[in-house]
């Protein structure tokens, strides 16, 4: 019997699968025991970095059966990076179509700025209170879109995002959340979820 296929008939308590992910972290990441807390960011905390994913998500399917969603958030913070989203809310709102080579002029604005550009060079009708609107609806697809790979919502700041999103679409502080994503503590419920899902 393969490791994959005892590891996916063991049930595994939460708490076992702490320990057993604390383990390959350690080992993984040459890193302190006593820094694998729950709140410690694999990226910020931990010094991982794309490698590093390979060998704990190897280690992780190994040892839970479970994959990690490494390859699905690189895409989904490339989308956002790449104002794919902004674009397609842009597009449904007021039927305009943005080339990419007009949003990447529109990268370090803020919403209020994006609307304003729209106004004038596109002559979209902008009602009174659309950028916060419109940030909010932003945040909400990045809060589905994190919901989607198998991590809570609740770990998003969505208030603190639509006020990122006013000041810029593509602020870096949004990017530092979806990367803090990674910690200890979500990999261990994404992991238990994802165990007992298999076992039920």
């Amino acid at each position: 019997m393969s490791q994959e296929a005892k590891s996916m008939q063991k049930g595994w308590t939460r708490g076992e699968v702490e320990r057993a992910l604390k383990e390959i972290l350690v080992d993984a990441l040459g890193v302190d025991e006593g820094r694998v807390v729950p709140e410690a960011s694999l990226v910020h905390d931990l010094g991982a970095e794309s490698i590093d994913f390979l060998d704990i998500g190897f280690r992780v399917q190994q040892t839970f059966g479970v994959e990690l969603p490494n390859k699905a958030i690189q895409e989904k913070a490339l989308s956002w990076r790449n104002m794919g989203e902004f674009t397609r809310i842009i597009e449904e709102r007021y039927q305009i179509r943005v080339s990419p080579e007009e949003m990447r002029q529109l990268q370090t604005m803020g919403v209020p700025e994006v609307l304003g550009w729209l106004t004038e060079r596109k002559g979209a009708a902008v009602q009174n209170g659309e950028a916060e609107k419109i940030a909010g609806q932003l945040a909400d697809r990045l809060v589905s879109e994190v919901e989607s790979v198998g991590f809570k919502p609740s770990l998003i700041d969505r208030d603190d995002m639509v006020q990122q999103l006013l000041k810029n679409v593509t602020s870096p502080k949004i990017m530092e959340g979806m990367i803090r994503l990674f910690s200890m503590g979500a990999l261990v419920d994404f992991i238990s979820a994802r165990v007992e899902d298999k076992r039920g």
